[in-house]
């Protein structure tokens, strides 16, 4: 067989996974508009909940993300401990004000800044746990705006039966930064339909933005000590909470994640960490979502066929249809729609950090250089 007709062969086969890839999307989009269909449960009972978040550095619209914490319409006890590990940290100041303005709520600030294991935000989170009261633990992070019915949706998920773990489909909130909004593009039309099969297809995904489970499955596997090394500290919960025999559950919510890139390092660098350690931690699954890039896919299937006629046509259509599956996945998850013509030059992005992921185990995060190990431990670089 000559190296002429390997191409081509090598050309088709891609260019059959870009269809498949694309048929995916299209897939996972109608399970994410068929997923948020309704309303969001209520809880049938009313236990006290302890919402955890911690701190670092003022980061963008940080203050509506605190204040968002405050206006749930849950019924029962709720409170919220606010933690950070420096004393001149800049979010102190958003905090008190938090605490200033919001007298009526039970706002517990921590400054402390002993370190525990290599993940920072873990050991933060830690330093937090001798103010933590309640019969259910809420972690979310300092980038998250809940919805005022969040607690609610999310205390009526763990009543379900065997559930010992939540947590929460988010939509990728831009700030004013073309980075943020190609970030923010990506997660909501490529990443975030791609969880909702994964959820349909009872692959328990855990996604870590905000995650709730019972104080006392938090007791079993003990406490957040147990997280201190692991990078993947989401990744790492669902695996030994499923451990413990208890299902995940994900409620029919949607809460906002803000990105706050305000640059192409800061969008890649982040998105490099993101990628290595699912790589490391899930390998098979992280090959598997090559088909989630089948815009690029058949643009490379294309080139290996010479841009034959019929794969320039097959690639026109599926540009045609990626612009549309995006704009349809930004109106199910009622995200921002702005850029969409962006979107070839964002999967072209997309694809290369997938590609570059399989390549190292080192990350940046937080100023810091960190090695991943397969099993989602980081030590520093």
């Amino acid at each position: 067989m000559s190296p002429g007709t390997v191409v081509q062969i090598a050309g088709m086969v891609v260019l059959a996974a870009s269809v498949c890839g694309a048929a995916f999307a299209v897939l996972a989009t109608w399970a994410t508009r068929r997923f948020l269909r309704g309303p969001a449960a209520r809880p049938a009972g009313r236990p006290s909940v302890c919402i955890v978040r911690p701190l670092h550095g003022d980061e963008p619209e940080l203050y509506d993300n605190l204040l968002s914490l405050c206006g749930q319409d849950y019924p029962g006890a709720v409170r919220i401990v606010l933690g950070v590990q420096d004393p001149a940290d800049p979010a102190l100041e958003q905090a008190r004000r938090l605490q200033r303005e919001r007298p009526d709520r039970d706002i517990v600030l921590v400054v402390d800044p002993t370190p525990h294991g290599t993940n920072r935000k873990i050991g933060n989170l830690i330093n937090m746990s001798a103010q933590m009261r309640g019969e259910i633990v809420v972690v979310s992070d300092s980038d998250v705006r809940l919805p005022p019915a969040a607690l609610a949706a999310i205390v009526a998920a763990l009543e379900g039966p065997g559930v010992g773990l939540v947590h929460c489909l988010y939509r990728g909130r831009p700030t004013a930064s073309l980075w943020s909004r190609l970030a923010a593009q990506d997660s909501n039309t490529r990443f975030i339909p791609s969880v909702v099969v994964g959820e349909a297809l009872n692959a328990h995904p855990c996604l870590g933005p905000t995650m709730a489970l019972p104080a006392a499955v938090l007791d079993k596997i003990g406490g957040f000590a147990y997280l201190a090394d692991f990078l993947a500290d989401d990744f790492e919960l669902g695996r030994v909470v499923r451990g413990l025999g208890h299902r995940i559950a994900c409620p029919r919510i949607v809460i906002d994640h803000v990105f706050p890139e305000r640059s192409a390092r800061e969008m890649l660098v982040h998105e490099m960490r993101w990628a290595r350690t699912v790589r490391l931690v899930a390998p098979a699954g992280y090959f598997g979502s090559v088909i989630t890039h089948f815009l690029v896919l058949a643009l490379i299937g294309a080139a290996l066929t010479g841009f034959a006629g019929f794969s320039l046509a097959l690639l026109g259509a599926l540009l045609l249809l990626r612009l549309v599956q995006a704009d349809a996945a930004n109106r199910v998850l009622d995200a921002d729609r702005g850029f969409l013509w962006l979107i070839p030059v964002r999967d072209l992005l997309s694809f290369a950090v997938f590609v570059a992921a399989h390549f190292g185990a080192r990350v940046e995060w937080r100023g810091n250089r960190l090695r991943v190990g397969r099993d989602g431990a980081i030590a520093a670089s």
